[in-house]
């Protein structure tokens, strides 16, 4: 992506691939949604925020997603 600050990964979702409060869910056609878990406590937060997030208030690295790499691939890449 060109523009991004340089803290913010190459990623689809932007910040919420790092952040420790997003959830990875999907559909049955592949489909991936980054939910903002901060929603459940903060009505200020998006439940899914419009991607890619350069900028959030309520971010806070987390540890490396284990599931982040299969989130990216696609049907074709399995």
């Amino acid at each position: 992506m060109i523009g991004l600050p340089p803290e913010v990964p190459d990623h689809p979702a932007g910040l919420c691939i790092l952040c420790a409060h997003h959830r990875v869910t999907g559909n049955r056609r592949g489909s991936r949604f980054y939910l903002c878990e901060r929603s459940k406590t903060d009505p200020s937060f998006r439940r899914y925020p419009p991607l890619p997030m350069i900028r959030c208030p309520g971010f806070e690295r987390g540890p490396p997603d284990p599931w982040s790499d299969f989130a990216d691939e696609s049907e074709e890449d399995r």
